[in-house]
């Protein structure tokens, strides 16, 4: 059972995890309930990432993909979609969306980054990677397989415990041993095509992706399993996700964030 700890001052860390979300699954909602629940039931934000440039693009739209993330959010009080980097122009750099966050909750409220432990392991590629130790905290979630970081990524994120990441604002890492991050969206997606359902989903992104047709997946009416009832999806996929063009960005080849690894 995992050990929650309230920080002291009652200000609780604000927790960022970005993906695609091609599709979000039940992997997706246990980890981010998982790093919520060790760091005092802290909020978590899910930003879908914007269609980067050096990478097929996801298979569901911006709007699909945020619909999703609500879905799954739903009955979760600590979890929220947010569209954030959907309405930004160009890539989802990740050191743009931390500075973001950063302004607006402020110097001294932790905020705590959720990656994967094979994107912790190419940290180095990612673009202005040595600026995240200023900005916030690193959530590690274990996956199968993940290699070793580069020692200068450790020594720029030194282990801590929970305590630590709720007292200060940025600067450690937090090594989860559970869950294991076990499921490819490509495998979901796979599934989804060939045999119109997958078990990794949550009942409700399943019916949503079945009632709308996607990933190949045949359109059907049908509701989520008995006693599940989905939101208006109709409402929830008609969202406005327009870029915005103030946003400076560099799209530079020299400036590309290495995507992350291993899509899940």
């Amino acid at each position: 059972m995992v050990s929650v700890q309230y920080p002291a001052s009652g200000v609780r860390p604000l927790i960022l995890f970005g993906g695609t979300f091609d599709p979000v699954h039940g992997a997706h909602v246990r980890a981010a309930l998982a790093v919520s629940q060790v760091l005092g039931d802290a909020p978590v934000r899910l930003l879908p990432n914007a269609v980067p440039p050096h990478r097929p693009q996801p298979l569901a739209n911006a709007s699909q993909r945020l619909a999703m993330v609500r879905l799954a959010c739903a009955g979760h009080p600590a979890l929220q979609a947010d569209d954030w980097e959907l309405r930004q122009a160009g890539p989802s750099y990740t050191h743009l969306t931390l500075q973001h966050f950063r302004r607006l909750i402020g110097r001294r409220r932790p905020l705590v980054f959720m990656i994967g432990a094979d994107s912790f392991a190419s940290l180095h590629q990612w673009h202005g990677w040595r600026r995240f130790a200023a900005l916030c905290h690193l959530a590690v979630v274990p996956r199968p397989g993940a290699p070793a970081p580069l020692p200068a990524v450790e020594k720029a994120f030194p282990r801590g415990q929970a305590r630590l990441l709720q007292t200060l604002p940025a600067g450690r890492r937090l090594m989860l041993t559970h869950p294991h991050m076990d499921i490819s969206a490509t495998a979901i997606r796979e599934a989804l095509e060939h045999r119109g359902q997958c078990r990794a989903l949550t009942s409700v992104v399943e019916a949503h992706i079945r009632r709308h047709g996607l990933y190949n997946v045949r359109t059907s009416a049908a509701p989520a399993a008995p006693g599940i009832i989905e939101p208006d999806t109709d409402a929830i996929t008609n969202i406005d996700v327009t870029t915005n063009t103030d946003a400076t960005t560099n799209t530079g080849a020299n400036t590309m964030e290495t995507t992350r690894p291993h899509e899940f």
